[in-house]
């Protein structure tokens, strides 16, 4: 590999103009693809093999018109009024939102009297949409938005919550991404010490993400692309692009500064970090595809669009960038160290290590091999106390519940709560079958119903007919009276007998109509004995009565364990046993309140069996690449430091509230941890990659442990450095950005690099590697003589 990396970095050099026309022409052809194939993102989050997502897909089979993603526009009437002073308003907002496409249906408040608060001025319209939660058409919200708003005024309030709101980020990239890449251009000058050279890092991640982006997009119509993901790989390319690229100018600038010609520079540069930088893009692919062991579309689209991100970087790294050194040549160089490098490329090449031993770095390095034991001690002490908030760590998906207090959906929530109880915004649609079908003692008991009722409405009617020609009769003294109020009841007669056949016309219809609930309902009325239920609404049903749809409102608010029990209480094979006399019934529930308790559970489940894999990864990759025991261990166990103490930030911060940070602090997004964990892995065996790998080049040339430790730190910790700044400030920059999840994922790693980078990597692993001196580098002859040899430093030629 590092003789092929060598003859490419030299091709590359000295055919600069074709290496960059290629990828310009790459990145044009994939733009107007992209241009011509572009499809919006989605919000969409679907969970398959989930009982929740089960009962969804089933509740799209029984009833496949009755639309997928649902919505509520909330009202309150202010200032003394009540919802009924504005019918007119708010059935012509109810026919609006109708019209919209992609809405299949709305129903009015005044459809039904329990869409209205007991307190009279707080009530909803609930509308259907055609497509699932998230995939609605942005032009149709911003209808009904638009609707929305031309309907408030002074005295009524109106607010939407639910599948109503666009959830999408607004942007990618916003003014915070942006200073995160200008405070990493500014950290690439101090570094590199020209902008030539600190804009070439740069380019080429730009590049890099343009070439993803622009892929990605022309591909949109055949992948389901969630919202989320565009950003997360525009957030990994930019930060790992920058510091692939840093990591090769950083070595060509070595190799020119000992002597050798740019052109060799260039080639032994792609050869030796060139390398590395495809061994640690290798490993941050690989964690980041094996996210699609979870099972779930979204995350494994997450996780293979990061993973492409990252191989286009490295392909572009070890491309573009010995091609931009041919242009650019000694220009990488401020003047007065291109003066110094050209003087040692007249003398010739000098292959001695140039470990400038005047850096702060190098004195750290030193530092920490005289005090091992203390700092190893105050450093893992450190990030106890940072890590002790994950004993608090709760997950859950983001709902209306923790939206920002000033957004419409929440406000919407809060009014929900407000007028119908705690319950009604976590509602449980319960999908029940093997229901018996119609009978004609389902149709005899809804029509006797009806009769009943008929009978008294007809006794009622016919005394109040009696008694008006009792007293017409006593009037009607002449001949001719007695025969027009004769002819009066005649005709009364006739019409009461036309009244009578509609009526019962009628009560058949009824009967039809409603014969189909009879024992849907006697489902539901046993479900509403359940303690921790509030109501519950008999929704739809078959038109044979076998299944239908019961709305179960808990009394218990979402994210309350009780309605956690009622789940699965419903679910209990004994429970749907107790609920009638036929056996064969069966409910599914689901629900933004199931979804959550599934999607939780699956991911906990698939984290053990994830977290083995990444582990197992490091420790096979590293005792590879260093021909150590001890030394994978530890990295390994580093990197669940880190992984700790980046959870206990982020429970702090955006669970807790702390520093301001997350608008409406609440539980962590669920499945944030897994994917930040297959992130975090990958970079972090980068920095130990690129750190520890200058330690064990010392130690074979040396054989003194304790000296390979100081040299090898001294050799890297620059440019670790400066790379662990880079990564931090662009992923810091994404904290900014409205969508709540975008920001917590930024804010994560940012301060997962922070700790892996500088506490861990470059203060407890020099701290460690003193400590176990020669131990460090054992292996047993045995497997020694099994594993493959591969030169993580790579080959110089």
């Amino acid at each position: 590999m590092g003789k092929f990396l060598h003859k490419l970095g030299e091709h590359a050099f000295n055919h600069p103009w074709k290496v960059v026309a290629t990828w310009v022409l790459v990145l044009g052809i994939l733009g107007f693809a992209a241009s011509q194939f572009f499809q919006p993102t989605s919000s969409n989050i679907s969970i398959p093999g989930t009982e929740a997502q089960k009962a969804i897909d089933r509740a799209n089979e029984l009833f496949p018109g009755g639309g997928k993603g649902t919505g509520r526009i909330v009202f309150e009437a202010e200032n003394g009024k009540k919802i009924t002073d504005f019918r007119g308003e708010i059935e012509a907002l109810t026919e609006q939102v109708g019209e919209v496409n992609g809405v299949t249906q709305v129903a009015s408040p005044f459809v039904d009297a329990s869409f209205i608060s007991k307190s009279g001025t707080i009530a909803y319209a609930q509308v259907q949409l055609e497509n699932a939660s998230g995939a609605t058409d942005i032009a149709s919200l911003d209808a009904i938005v638009s609707a929305v708003n031309s309907t408030r005024n002074k005295n009524l309030q109106v607010e939407i919550g639910g599948d109503l709101v666009n959830a999408a980020p607004s942007e990618i990239l916003g003014i915070g991404e942006v200073g995160g890449v200008v405070l990493a251009l500014v950290v690439l000058i101090i570094t590199l010490g020209s902008l030539e050279a600190a804009g070439m890092p740069l380019l080429t991640a730009l590049i890099g993400v343009g070439v993803s982006m622009a892929g990605l997009f022309s591909m949109s119509q055949l992948l389901d692309i969630n919202s989320t993901t565009p950003v997360l790989a525009v957030m990994l390319g930019l930060a790992v692009g920058i510091d692939y690229s840093l990591f090769i100018i950083s070595k060509y600038r070595s190799y020119a500064l000992e002597g050798y010609h740019y052109s060799e520079a260039a080639a032994r540069a792609i050869g030796t970090a060139g390398n590395a930088v495809v061994f640690a893009a290798l490993t941050v692919v690989i964690a980041l595809a094996a996210l699609s062991i979870v099972n779930i579309p979204f995350m494994t689209m997450m996780g293979l669009v990061g993973a492409g991100s990252i191989a286009i970087a490295a392909l572009v790294a070890i491309t573009l960038v010995p091609a931009l050194l041919g242009i650019v040549k000694g220009r990488i160089f401020s003047k007065k160290v291109r003066i110094l490098a050209e003087k040692a490329q007249t003398k010739g090449a000098n292959k001695k290590d140039h470990i400038p031993r005047s850096t702060f770095w190098y004195r750290w390095g030193e530092f920490i091999s005289s005090h091992p034991i203390p700092v190893l001690i105050g450093a893992v002490l450190l990030l106890a106390v940072i890590a002790l908030p994950v004993k608090d760590l709760t997950l859950g998906l983001p709902t209306d519940q923790y939206a920002t207090k000033d957004t419409t959906e929440r406000k919407a929530y809060d009014l929900l709560t407000k007028g119908f109880g705690v319950g009604f915004n976590g509602p449980l649609t319960v999908i029940a079958e093997g229901l018996p079908k119609v009978s004609e003692a389902d149709k005899e008991l809804v029509r006797s119903a009806a009769m009943a009722e008929y009978n008294k409405q007809v006794e009622v009617a016919t005394a109040q007919q009696q008694a008006l020609f009792q007293d017409k009769a006593a009037q009607a003294v002449t001949p001719e009276q007695q025969l027009a109020l004769q002819e009066e009841v005649a005709a009364a007669q006739a019409a009461g007998q036309l009244q009578q056949q509609a009526a019962l016309a009628q009560i058949e219809q009824t009967t039809e109509q409603f014969a189909k609930f009879v024992q849907l309902k006697k489902v539901a009325d046993e479900i509403a004995k359940i303690g921790t239920v509030d109501h519950v609404l008999p929704a739809t049903v078959t038109n044979d009565g076998s299944a239908g749809i019961i709305q179960v409102i808990p009394a218990s608010a979402p994210a309350d364990q009780k309605t956690t029990d009622l789940i699965k209480k419903l679910r209990d094979p004994s429970t749907q046993k107790d609920l009638t006399d036929n056996g064969s019934l069966s409910l599914a529930v689901t629900g933004a309140t199931a979804l959550q308790e599934d999607i939780s559970a699956k991911l906990a489940s698939a984290l053990p069996q994830y977290l083995a894999i990444v582990v197992g990864l490091s420790l096979l990759i590293l005792i590879v690449a260093f021909r150590s025991i001890v030394v994978p261990l530890k990295a390994t166990l580093g990197f669940l430091f880190s992984v700790l103490a980046m959870f206990g930030a982020l429970v702090v911060v955006f669970q807790w509230g702390w520093l301001g940070i997350a608008d409406a602090p609440g539980p962590i997004v669920s499945f944030i941890p897994i994917i930040a964990i297959g992130i975090l892995f990958g970079l972090a065996m980068d920095y130990e990659f690129f750190l520890v790998s200058g330690m064990h080049e010392s130690y074979a040339r040396s054989k003194d442990a304790k000296k390979a430790v100081v040299d090898g730190f001294g050799m890297g910790s620059k440019v670790v450095t400066a790379a662990g700044i880079i990564m931090i400030s662009v992923f810091a920059g994404f904290i900014t950005n409205h969508d709540a999840t975008i920001q917590a994922m930024g804010f994560g790693l940012a301060f997962g690099i922070l700790v892996d980078a500088f506490i861990v990597r470059m203060t407890i692993v020099p701290a460690v590697m003193t400590l176990l001196g020669k131990s460090a580098w054992w292996l047993p002859k045995w497997l020694d003589r099994r594993l493959p040899h591969i030169s993580i430093e790579g080959e110089e030629k």
